[in-house]
C-alpha cells in the first residue's frame, strides 16, 4: 500500500514540474518559496511529540533494559519520542480492551499468535525507506523470520539465546572427577554423569539435566507438525526420545518431582551439569552467590558435530495498526544499533544480534560473575535457522508430551509412544482443518 501511495505521489510532483516548466519565469520563485514551506511543515511534523506502546512477552526486556536500552538512548536521539511499556503479557486482552501498541517484543516463536491478531505485516518497506543495513544481522536469525512470511521480514532481531553446559566444579572435585570438555557428544556427556551421579551422606547428587525432551528435540529443529502435517512417527524423533530416557536412566540421575533443574543447580546444589540456555540472569542473583561454577560447549550428535541447536532469538516489529511506524522503526533502530548492541551484549550476557565478531565477543563484560568463565565454550557451538512454528494445532503439545511421559515413565515402548502420538496428532489436524472446535 505504502508503495502506491508513493507512486501516486511521485506522479503528481512530476505533473506539478511539468506545469511549472510550462509556466513563466515569474512563477518560479513562488514555486520555491512553497517547496520550503513544506519542507519546515515536514520538519515541524517530524519533531511533534509522539508517545509509543510497547507490548512484550517473553521478550527478556526488563525494566532495567527498558530504561538503558530504549529510553535513554531513544530521549537522546529523538526527544520528541516517548515511549512506554506496557505491563501484563496477554496483548490479545489489551487489544479487545481498546489498547493497541505500536510495537512488540517477543520471542521469534510467538510470531504466529501476532499474525493470528493481525498486527503483523512485512516491514520490508519501513526497512527500505529508513536504508536499514540488513547485512549486518546474522543470516540465519534473519532467515528464520523470513519463515513466517514467505521471505518477507515481519520483524527484526535484537538479541539471541545460546545453549551451553553449566557445571557444578564442586562437585567434580568432590569426586575426582574431571570437568566437561568443550566438543563433547550427548553420549560423552552421559558416560561423565554417570561418574557424579551417586548418593553421598544422604544426598542424591544428580549428573546431569538436559532441560527436557523438547529442548532436546530444539536441538535438532524438530517440530511436532510440519506443513500442516505430523511430523512425529519419523527417526529423528526417535532419537531424541531415546536420548531423554537415556538421560533419565543414568543411576541416582532420575528428574526430581516439582523442583525446577535451576533451583537443583542453584540453590541445592546437587545438580553437577546443566545442558540449557543462557542462564547468567539468574547466576548473577543472590540464590547463586558462592556457587563454585563454569560452563562448557553444548552437547553435540556425532551427525551433527558442534550444531549447539536452532536459532533462539528475540524479536520486534512495528504493528499494522500503528499510527507511528517510522517513530516506531526509530526504536527498533536504535536498539540494534552497534552502540545498544555492545551495550546489551556487555551488560546483560545477551548474544547480540550482529555480524560484528568484536561486539559478540564483548559478551558479559560488564557482569563481574562472568569473569574468568570459560565463555568460548559458548561461539564453538553453531546455530540452524529454526522451524517456523504454528499455533493453528493449540492441543498438539498436550497430545505428544502424554505419551512420552508414558514412554519416560516405562510404561510403553518408544514405537509405541511414536506411533500413537502421530495418530493423535493427525486426527487434532484433521478436526482444525475442517474447522472443529472453533
Amino acid at each position: 500500500m505504502e508503495a502506491r501511495v508513493c507512486q501516486a505521489a511521485a506522479a503528481v510532483f512530476v505533473a506539478f514540474m511539468v506545469l511549472a516548466g510550462c509556466s513563466s519565469g515569474l512563477n518560479e520563485p513562488q514555486a520555491a518559496g512553497k517547496e520550503q514551506g513544506q519542507t519546515a511543515e515536514a520538519t515541524t511534523k517530524s519533531e511533534e511529540p509522539v508517545k509509543l506502546l510497547l507490548a512484550q512477552k517473553w521478550s527478556e526486556i526488563n525494566d532495567a533494559d527498558f530504561q538503558t536500552l530504549i529510553v535513554e538512548p531513544l530521549a537522546k536521539q529523538y526527544p520528541n519520542i516517548q515511549i512506554e511499556m506496557l505491563k501484563g503479557e496477554n496483548i490479545k486482552e489489551m487489544i479487545a480492551a481498546g489498547t493497541v501498541p505500536d510495537l512488540v517484543a517477543t520471542w521469534v516463536n510467538l510470531i504466529p499468535d501476532y499474525q493470528e491478531l493481525g498486527l503483523v505485516e512485512d516491514m520490508t518497506p519501513l526497512i527500505k525507506k529508513h536504508s536499514l543495513d540488513l547485512g549486518r544481522f546474522e543470516a540465519t536469525y534473519l532467515d528464520t523470520i523470513r519463515g513466517y512470511d514467505n521471505g518477507g521480514l515481519v520483524a527484526l532481531p535484537y538479541d539471541a539465546n545460546f545453549n551451553a553446559i553449566y557445571y557444578n566444579k564442586d562437585i567434580f572435585d568432590k569426586f575426582g572427577v574431571d570437568y566437561p570438555k568443550d566438543g563433547m557428544t550427548w553420549e560423552e556427556t552421559i558416560e561423565l554423569a554417570k561418574k557424579v551421579s551417586r548418593e553421598d551422606q544422604g544426598v542424591r547428587y544428580r549428573g546431569l539435566e538436559a532441560d527436557g525432551y523438547g529442548k532436546l528435540a530444539l536441538q535438532e529443529a524438530l517440530p511436532t507438525i510440519k506443513d500442516g502435517k505430523s511430523n512425529f512417527n519419523n527417526d529423528e524423533w526417535k532419537h531424541v526420545l531415546e536420548l531423554a530416557k537415556s538421560i533419565e536412566s543414568i543411576p541416582s540421575n532420575e528428574p526430581v518431582p516439582d523442583v525446577h533443574p535451576r533451583n537443583q543447580f542453584m540453590k541445592d546444589r546437587n545438580l553437577a551439569m546443566f545442558a540449557t540456555g543462557n542462564n547468567f540472569n539468574l547466576l548473577q542473583g543472590d540464590a547463586a552467590k558462592g556457587l563454585n561454577w563454569d560452563i562448557s560447549q553444548y552437547p553435540s550428535n556425532p551427525d551433527k558435530p558442534n550444531v549447539a541447536g536452532m536459532v533462539d532469538e528475540h524479536v520486534a516489529f512495528v504493528t499494522k495498526a500503528s499510527k507511528h511506524k517510522d517513530e516506531a522503526f526509530k526504536v527498533i533502530e536504535i536498539l540494534t544499533s552497534d552502540e545498544i548492541q555492545k551495550k546489551l551484549t556487555r551488560a546483560s550476557g545477551k548474544l547480540s544480534v550482529l555480524k560484528d565478531a568484536s561486539i559478540r565477543r564483548e559478551l558479559g563484560a560488564d557482569m563481574p560473575i562472568l569473569q574468568g568463565k570459560h565463555l568460548d565454550a559458548i561461539f564453538k557451538g553453531a546455530y540452524v535457522p529454526a522451524y517456523t512454528a504454528t499455533s493453528k494445532y493449540p492441543d498438539a503439545g498436550k497430545i505428544v508430551s502424554e505419551q512420552v511421559t508414558k514412554y519416560l515413565a516405562g510404561e510403553q515402548d518408544v514405537n509405541t509412544t511414536l506411533r500413537v502420538a502421530d495418530e493423535g496428532l493427525q486426527n487434532h489436524i484433521r478436526q482444525i482443518d475442517a474447522g472443529a472446535g472453533k
